[in-house]
């Protein structure tokens, strides 16, 4: 992912010349992972981060399809799922995040998908078309897809345990907004309510049963509540896991054993503008920052991460910036136009 090549190349562009290596589960060379649910459409080489040729030409090798199993911190070894085992005198461990999957009862039906891969999406497309989607989780990757499929389905139905979209991040008086502008593109939300069960007819996703009764035609399902960090494997290590299962790293992305790295949506840090509480951001801008940061302090540089937390999507053509962590904001002041989606939202505690 981004902080694992973002890594690589501060470390090349500092004049390390020593071997790289990334290993990764994924089948492709690194990529943009957040136009998964913009961009559905998008095969692998569009969305590359780096051409194969630039890890050609700076001498960065990619491992592909290659799982970690265990960190071996005593002899500085990664062990992989397949056994095989590969020394390091540094280490990055940016493995993100597992999306959450459904619990209810036909969770295992045909066509029903966490979006994780470009195979993922691009699956959803061709079966989404002039069919009818259901999507559970008004998270940013539940919304893009709706707004990505809207035009294309024959409908789009969003499930959401909360009353209001975006309500934790936005606030209600944005989320309302955002919602409407969904509506008048067709969407239609059932609101604070969940899946309780998901029927099939002949192995394949035929209808989504909420818990409030209603039960929605479905030929596709797509699963948007979050994610776990993908972290699993490093519960005998020794590293510093907290209870929600991020690693803990310091300012200079250093976890607690020495030569032992962490980055991007698996880690908890002090972030500077919030007084260094400890916050976990899994955001794209973030994740980048983590991985130079880590190279520099690789290479002993003594760099400590002061960053400003920054996200943006982009639906229906409306592009929403945020900048900052509002987490536990009291007040939401509004200058502008909340009806047409052009306004300044400012979050204060």
């Amino acid at each position: 992912g981004a902080a694992g090549l973002v890594c690589a190349e501060t470390l090349r562009q500092e004049g390390f010349s020593d071997r790289i290596v990334m290993c990764t589960m994924d089948r492709h060379l690194p990529y943009d992972r957040p136009k998964l649910s913009k961009s559905m459409d998008s095969h692998p080489e569009q969305i590359a981060l780096r051409p194969k040729e630039f890890f050609c030409t700076y001498d960065i090798e990619v491992l592909t399809e290659m799982q970690v199993a265990a960190v071996d911190i005593k002899n500085k070894v990664a062990v992989f799922k397949d056994g095989f085992k590969m020394e390091y005198n540094k280490l990055l461990i940016a493995t993100g995040n597992t999306p959450k999957a459904l619990s209810c009862k036909g969770k295992e039906v045909e066509n029903v998908f966490n979006i994780r891969t470009p195979e993922d999406a691009n699956r959803v497309v061709k079966l989404a078309t002039s069919k009818n989607v259901v999507i559970v989780g008004a998270s940013f990757l539940g919304m893009e897809v709706a707004a990505y499929l809207a035009d294309r389905a024959h409908s789009v139905s969003l499930v959401e345990l909360e009353e209001v979209p975006f309500k934790k991040f936005f606030g209600e008086k944005v989320g309302r907004a955002v919602m409407k502008m969904f509506e008048n593109n067709r969407v239609k939300f059932y609101m604070q309510t969940e899946v309780s069960e998901l029927r099939e007819q002949d192995g394949k996703l035929k209808e989504v049963v909420l818990k409030s009764g209603k039960v929605l035609r479905a030929d596709v399902c797509v699963v948007g509540v979050g994610a776990v960090p993908a972290t699993g494997f490093l519960k005998q290590s020794g590293i510093n896991i907290d209870s929600k299962g991020f690693i803990v790293v310091n300012k200079m992305m250093q976890t607690n054993i020495p030569g032992v790295f962490a980055a991007g949506d698996a880690v908890t840090f002090p972030l500077a503008l919030r007084n260094n509480k400890k916050v976990n951001v899994p955001h794209w801008q973030m994740a980048h920052m983590h991985g130079r940061i880590a190279a520099l302090n690789m290479l002993a540089h003594g760099m400590e991460l002061s960053t400003v937390p920054y996200l943006w999507t982009a639906m229906f053509g409306k592009s929403i910036r945020y900048a900052g962590h509002g987490e536990g904001f009291d007040d939401v002041v509004i200058q502008g136009d909340l009806d047409e989606l052009k306004f300044v939202a400012f979050y204060t505690k």
